[in-house]
């Protein structure tokens, strides 16, 4: 009695001004531990970008290394096969699909060159544009943006950094599979014991959280791309499989990729086949990520990502502008992680009260 007595005095001896000042320099003391990890991180990129996407592909294949360890395999076996049958799976894809998709490459520019003429004649005739609007130019300053550039010798040294990246990140990928339970309770256990418990059920829901939405997302991905190259080839529009690639990987970045990638093959459309068949390869798309965003995200995701779109909108700009198209990518896992982190904290000082 007496010592609760002493706690609640202790508390109540505190003022509203006091607990927003606590909150305020702990607020401080994360955001400055957040810059210092990020000017950490990118001085090391090489390094931590690996590492970081591995734990992508690690959650994705984890349910695989599960399933093989109930056959009674090793779990380093277990994850060895599991990243092979993987690896055979990806070469299998881009042996059906890169060699068409690098033929028609060439004529994928050429065809989006004239999209982008026939653009800017479609602009200059409005009056509150004008005739000094390049299309062209602006769409290669923004790949420029976000894609980085530079002469040849910097591009074959990112070729190398490329290539030692992805050796990296496979190993990294074997070592999360095998030993990843591990890992995470050797960084658990340097915690006080009070809360260990605790933060594996959070680590374990924050594991499950990205392993689920990236495998979504490839469900996604190749829903989106199936149904509107299908529907491209059907109309006889040109380079339905470049379009249909460009979708696939637009899909990775929630509303402004699907966006970005529609709006070529609309292009490439008006521009080879007419007004027409643009209008109908419009209404594809449309048809398309609607029926992706009313159905089949609902039913692969569920409620696993609970962000607005403005918020998610953000947070591929912030993602953006600090890593480039790896930073779009990363911002709506990592905003959903936070999210769920920020939601546990709640429910905990709920409880408290």
């Amino acid at each position: 009695m007496n010592s609760g007595r002493a706690s609640n005095s202790e508390d109540g001896g505190e003022t509203p001004i006091l607990r927003a000042g606590k909150k305020a320099w702990a607020a401080l003391g994360i955001i400055a531990v957040l810059v210092l990890a990020w000017l950490a991180a990118s001085r090391l990129a090489s390094v931590v970008v690996p590492v970081v996407l591995a734990l992508f592909v690690a959650a994705a294949l984890v349910p695989v290394v599960d399933v093989l360890c109930r056959l009674r395999l090793p779990r380093p076996l277990a994850a060895l096969t599991a990243l092979v049958a993987a690896l055979a799976l990806v070469a299998g894809v881009v042996a059906l699909v890169v060699p068409s998709f690098l033929a028609q490459l060439p004529e994928l520019g050429s065809a989006l060159g004239r999209a982008t003429e026939r653009l800017d004649a479609m602009l200059a005739r409005l009056p509150f544009v004008g005739a000094n609007v390049d299309v062209r130019a602006i769409a290669r300053q923004a790949a420029t943006r976000f894609f980085g550039g530079g002469s040849l010798p910097a591009a074959l040294g990112m070729v190398v950094t490329a290539l030692a990246s992805t050796v990296l990140l496979l190993v990294v990928v074997l070592f999360y599979l095998a030993e990843g339970r591990w890992l995470a309770s050797a960084l658990v256990g340097w915690l006080p014991a009070s809360r260990q418990g605790e933060v594996w059920a959070l680590a374990v829901q924050l594991w499950q959280l990205i392993g689920r939405y990236f495998r979504a997302l490839l469900v996604v991905a190749l829903f989106d791309a199936v149904l509107i190259g299908v529907g491209l080839f059907l109309l006889d529009v040109p380079l339905a499989l470049p379009l249909a690639v460009l979708v696939y990987f637009g899909a990775f970045l929630p509303y402004i990729g699907a966006t970005v990638s529609g709006g070529i093959a609309v292009l490439v459309a008006l521009t080879e086949r007419g007004v027409i068949t643009a209008l109908i390869a419009l209404g594809v798309v449309l048809a398309v990520q609607q029926l992706e965003g009313n159905v089949i995200q609902p039913l692969v995701m569920g409620k696993l990502i609970r962000l607005p779109a403005f918020v998610v909108l953000v947070a591929i700009a912030v993602g953006a502008a600090l890593l480039g198209v790896l930073g779009a990518f990363l911002a709506v896992p990592v905003t959903a992680c936070v999210e769920r982190v920020l939601e546990h904290v709640r429910a905990r000082e709920s409880s408290w009260q």
